[in-house]
């Protein structure tokens, strides 16, 4: 049985609802004129009472915050997650064992209401990377292979890379599906580039990688990039991105997501533009420079041990490893399902170059 058969409104839980993914995906739901959205309660898991208090100060009762202690609070996780139809889980998308607490109480679910259930799973697209800054892993002839997620097996890549080499937001996104087709829950991936845009949630409204090079400027006065800069990404603006989400919520409310795909076939792209390392930093360095911040639209092209260090200040302890993969490396892809499922992402090359000089404001707003 699937949820459109069900009488009673679906139950959805969104986790994240304070971070920039999970907040501007919230408030696009609560803002969708969707007669189905219109008619759910979201139920938000959250940490602190000030966080909960806020959310249900500014959305009324439309948005149900409960509290739990963090991503490692299993058991309120899943018990919440028994309650509820759909999970839309934007956390950290390599913490494993909280998107298999969700995925077992989905299950439970089912069992319950002997209908269908749906996990929606953010993940992003390092997953897909190379490593050719370091010559540890290219793809075959050292072209950059263009992935389609109409056309191609993902799932399939995903498996053998990390057959070879693990990577924790991948084998966390492997193990969602994989424990969804053992448990008998619907999974389905979105699987985003690079995210820019001003955040429309309550609290965190900026993103990690393009921040990440403009605090690296700040605090030298010029910008850097492993190697030559030539790996290739796509990008995304977070309130597109929040629209896509809200397609694919509608799609599983109005007639049980019987137009998407799930388990294996269910990973998603949401790319709407391309760009290379190089043209990050040199917008990076521009904004600064705008601004008075930089002296100079200076890139230094350095090693992967010293772009660690120098993108750390904002990005926190992290490797040479994740230094290749999230802020060097190519992940190229092609978003067929979305746009064939009607989503119409609208924001293009203005907004992207514009999306460095608001991160930009939004750093120096915190200093």
């Amino acid at each position: 049985m699937s949820l459109a058969t069900n009488k009673t409104t679906p139950q959805i839980l969104l986790t994240g609802a304070t971070g920039y993914i999970g907040g501007t995906i919230l408030t696009h739901l609560l803002a969708s004129p969707s007669p189905a959205l219109q008619s759910c309660i979201i139920t938000c898991l959250v940490r602190g009472p000030e966080r909960a208090s806020l959310l249900t100060a500014t959305y009324g009762p439309r948005v149900r915050p409960v509290l739990y202690a963090g991503l490692d609070d299993l058991s309120t996780t899943a018990t919440l997650a028994s309650k509820h139809d759909i999970v839309i889980n934007t956390t950290l998308g390599y913490h494993a064992a909280s998107a298999q607490a969700l995925i077992r109480g989905l299950a439970l679910r089912k069992c319950d209401t002997k209908r269908d259930v749906w996990m929606l799973h953010t993940s992003g697209a390092s997953n897909l990377g190379d490593r050719a800054v370091s010559g540890a892993w290219e793809h075959e002839g050292g072209v950059v292979r263009e992935f389609d997620d109409a056309r191609d097996d993902v799932y399939a890549f995903e498996r053998a890379r990390e057959a070879i080499h693990t990577y924790a937001q991948r084998g966390t996104e492997l193990g969602v599906v994989d424990l969804g087709i053992d448990l008998g829950v619907k999974t389905l991936v979105v699987m985003s580039p690079t995210i820019y845009g001003v955040g429309t949630g309550l609290f965190n409204k900026i993103s990690i990688q393009i921040p990440a090079y403009i605090r690296c400027v700040l605090e030298n006065g010029y910008a850097v990039v492993a190697g030559e800069g030539k790996g290739m990404w796509d990008h995304v603006h977070v309130e597109d991105l929040a629209d896509l989400y809200g397609i694919l919520v509608e799609e599983m409310l109005k007639d049980g997501g019987t137009a998407l795909p799930s388990g294996k076939n269910g990973i998603l792209f949401s790319a709407n533009g391309r760009h290379s390392w190089l043209e990050v930093a040199q917008e990076a360095v521009d904004a600064c420079y705008e601004q008075g911040k930089a002296t100079e639209r200076r890139v230094e092209k350095v090693s992967l041990a010293e772009a660690a260090q120098k993108l750390s200040s904002y990005l926190g302890q992290v490797d040479e490893q994740n230094v290749e993969i999230g802020l060097s490396s190519s992940s190229c892809t092609v978003s067929s399902v979305a746009r064939d499922l009607g989503w119409k992402a609208t924001r293009g090359d203005k907004a992207w170059k514009q999306g460095f000089r608001d991160d930009l404001r939004m750093l120096l707003d915190k200093a």
